[in-house]
């Protein structure tokens, strides 16, 4: 049985929710990328030959899970941009909030990640799934798994940070927070008018995701097909 893809999107502040969701056209009136860039993030770039170096980490990382683990060529750029931009996007948004996390707390969020991911797999048939296996099944190179760690433990620093220094566990607040981190995090990423390169396709604000930009070749009545607008802007 095939070890299935986890939502991407984290929804939630409370660690063990967090942990749960890690695994889970060109935008209207931007300027163009830079050259030789995969994708721009404020003044930073993630360059075409890092995105490649990663897409080969991932690529190969995933041959001994072939019978479990299917990649297609086509997806397989987008889904580890898509991680790269995440992590550069989290990143400035700790740094615009000054959440500062340890080794420890990054490990401990990876390690929570992991215990998840691994009962999700199990309700799922899957047993005995490795955390490289569960990585490679979201696009994820294993080699990037720390920065997976130190991910979710921004977001737990964020969640503690905005409830006196604890992670909240009532409902309500827990829901208030989530909303309050989601909102930020839609902020930042407008205020690093996130672009991707089109030969890697568009991103998808509604997950953070890169997928494939909208297909313009016209169809046989001689019109082009109507573009979906949904999740090519920022919500916020």
């Amino acid at each position: 049985m095939a070890v299935r893809r986890i939502p991407i999107r984290t929804a939630t502040a409370v660690k063990a929710a967090v942990a749960a969701a890690a695994f889970g056209g060109l935008i209207a009136g931007c300027a163009p990328v830079q050259m030789g860039s995969a994708a721009t993030i404020g003044s930073d770039s993630i360059s075409s030959s890092q995105l490649n170096t990663q897409v080969t980490n991932l690529t190969t990382a995933a041959k001994p899970y072939s019978k479990t683990v299917q990649l297609t060529a086509a997806q397989v750029p987008k889904d580890v941009l898509g991680w790269l931009i995440r992590f550069k996007v989290r990143e400035n948004l700790a740094s615009s909030e000054h959440l500062a996390v340890t080794a420890s707390q990054s490990n401990q969020a990876l390690a929570d990640i992991y215990q998840q991911a691994q009962a999700q797999a199990q309700q799922q048939g899957v047993t005995n799934v490795t955390l490289a296996e569960l990585a490679v099944a979201n696009g994820l190179p294993p080699d990037l798994l720390n920065e997976l760690g130190r991910y979710q433990a921004i977001e737990i620093a964020y969640a503690e940070k905005h409830n006196g220094g604890t992670l909240p566990t009532a409902t309500a607040t827990v829901n208030a927070i989530t909303k309050q981190f989601n909102t930020a995090e839609c902020h930042q990423y407008k205020d690093d008018s996130v672009k991707v390169n089109p030969q890697y396709g568009q991103l998808n604000y509604s997950q953070y995701t890169v997928v494939a930009s909208p297909d313009t070749l016209s169809r046989a009545s001689g019109t082009p097909p109507k573009a979906s607008t949904s999740g090519t802007s920022p919500s916020c």
